[in-house]
């Protein structure tokens, strides 16, 4: 590894031709960020101080060390490209014009100094175009802004900026802004060298995940598209694979899913096909690296047909929850738990029903969410429940019971879970409810404290000595089928007496008030039917479920 401050100067005139890989996310700096750095770099001339951009992080492998690989860094790096690009049509110097482009050892042809192997966006289009742009070029095209690539619409406006700028300085003054440009702009690279390219990148990725402290900013999926892209290129099916992820990106977005996260169902799909319950590896490092993951045993294209049926088991999810009150309140249950971990279950359930090309039933979904549920919500809260989220995803994907022991529920059972207060309180409704019918399917289920604490009209005959705790009660809380609001109870009162919901409307029992005897009553009935639920079973002693 080397780290050496260097100058734009020495950044751009060599032979170097730095690659931006395809697991790069395409260029997305906007108009505003470019115009940031326009105005620091100004600013810092006119105070006459050296101006620092940041750290890059580059790969450079022994195999070809002229195509260094950019790891961090292809925003910052290909705008100051642009901004060498203004300057040297603006000033006629062609030794800036030749920080542009390197010229090929053995055919002399021009080549672009930044070359982008991203392939979701024509980056590599857009640094051609505005290579070989004349300033009538520029000129023109600030009429038909909104028709340009990011690169060549953020060029245009660098142009712009410059020309105004330039129009306020004399001659000299031109000439010290760039050379400033190029002398005292600096960057740090952190290089990483290796055999080869793959050892290089490596070794950079790991670098770049240690000092970022905006957080890791590519994602595994960036990584693991780029494998994909090599092993359809290796079979020339570069176009097709091209084609096919641009779908399956769509389709994530559109889901609101990150691509990340579907790798991730994906790693707990195989991981429980092949029984794994211990703890989970890094995505990366197991899809790259494990002996059971598809990369190591299956063509892409299986690969590509597996994380489509995961968004297609994600768009089942979501159509279930748009097509059943009961289900999409259930879903959201699960959502409540202070684990994100259970969704998952969800998802690999949902999943095996789909690869075996079986039929999606909403009531076999609904009773396996209800066991689901029982098994989140009492569970140790000493152990961590991933393991047991673990078990149950090779149960599932292996065709094995799914057992729920029954417990008993302790006094202390639910002022032990708060944290899961929401999702209890969601659940008594679903169990007590009996007019779904008119509850918008679409709607997402809000939880409302019914009174609040300095709310006295709401609650004039509770303990004084111990109204801290019961308004922290889940007895306090209900669902609402009507606009969450922080006016007093009394103001809201019509609103939960006119609900269309039972379980609602027979909280308040006509009142404007929440008597302590009617809170009391509710607190020993919320606590008896999640009690009756959580400790059900077909045997009276557990469910033993085949699926």
């Amino acid at each position: 590894m080397s780290a050496e401050q260097k100058n734009l100067r020495s950044l751009f005139i060599n032979d170097d031709r730095y690659i931006v890989p395809s697991f790069q996310r395409p260029y997305r700096w906007t108009k505003n960020e470019v115009k940031q750095l326009f105005d620091d770099i100004t600013q810092a001339f006119s105070s006459n101080e050296d101006y620092f951009v940041g750290n890059i992080v580059i790969a450079r492998g022994n195999d070809d060390r002229s195509k260094p690989q950019i790891i961090d860094g292809q925003q910052r790096i290909l705008t100051l490209w642009m901004y060498l690009k203004v300057l040297a049509i603006l000033t006629n110097v062609s030794r800036l014009d030749e920080m542009l482009s390197i010229r090929d050892w053995e055919d002399e042809k021009v080549l672009s100094k930044i070359y982008s192997l991203v392939f979701e966006e024509a980056d590599q289009s857009g640094i051609e175009e505005v290579l070989v742009w004349d300033k009538e070029d520029f000129k023109t095209r600030t009429k038909g802004l909104p028709k340009l690539g990011l690169i060549q619409s953020n060029a245009v406006y660098i142009y712009k900026w410059m020309q105004e700028y330039f129009d306020r300085l004399d001659n000299t003054k031109q000439t010290e802004f760039w050379k400033y440009f190029i002398d005292r702009i600096y960057l740090l690279p952190i290089a990483l060298d290796g055999k080869d390219m793959a050892e290089a990148t490596s070794r950079a990725l790991t670098i770049f995940e240690t000092i970022n402290n905006r957080g890791l900013d590519l994602a595994d999926a960036d990584i693991l598209k780029a494998k994909l892209y090599e092993m359809a290129t290796s079979v020339k099916e570069g176009n097709v694979f091209i084609d096919q992820w641009k779908c399956f990106s769509q389709k994530c977005i559109e889901l609101s899913v990150p691509v990340n996260d579907v790798f991730r169902y994906y790693l707990r799909i195989i991981r429980a096909k092949n029984n794994q319950t211990t703890s989970e590896p890094n995505l990366r490092n197991f899809f790259l690296k494990n002996e059971i993951s598809p990369f190591k045993t299956k063509e892409w294209k299986s690969i590509m047909a597996e994380l489509n049926l995961i968004g297609d088991t994600l768009e089942s999810i979501d159509s279930l929850k748009s097509s059943s009150v009961k289900m999409a309140l259930l879903y959201q249950v699960l959502q409540e738990h202070s684990s994100a971990i259970p969704l998952s279950a969800m998802v690999v359930y949902i999943y095996s029903i789909m690869e075996s090309n079986n039929k999606l039933e909403e009531k076999g979904v609904v009773r396996f969410l209800e066991i689901l549920i029982k098994i989140c919500y009492t569970y140790d809260l000493s152990q961590d429940i991933k393991y047991k989220i673990f078990d149950i995803n090779a149960r599932v994907m292996n065709n094995r019971p799914l057992v729920y022991q029954a417990s008993g529920i302790t006094e202390e059972f639910f002022d032990e879970r708060r944290r899961l207060r929401n999702g209890l309180v969601m659940l008594y409704h679903y169990l007590i409810e009996n007019n779904w019918k008119k509850f918008p399917i679409d709607s997402l289920v809000r939880v409302e404290r019914i009174v609040r604490q300095n709310d006295t009209i709401a609650h004039p005959d509770w303990p004084k000595d111990n109204i801290d705790k019961e308004i922290e009660s889940m007895a306090n809380f209900s669902i609402i089928d009507f606009s969450k609001s922080y006016k007093s109870l009394q103001e809201r009162s019509h609103a939960y007496n006119s609900s269309s919901l039972t379980s609602v409307s027979g909280i308040l029992k006509g009142k404007t008030y929440y008597s302590y005897n009617d809170f009391t009553y509710r607190k020993n009935d919320m606590q008896t039917v999640l009690t009756k639920f959580l400790t059900q079973s077909e045997s009276e002693k557990n469910y033993n479920i085949k699926f």
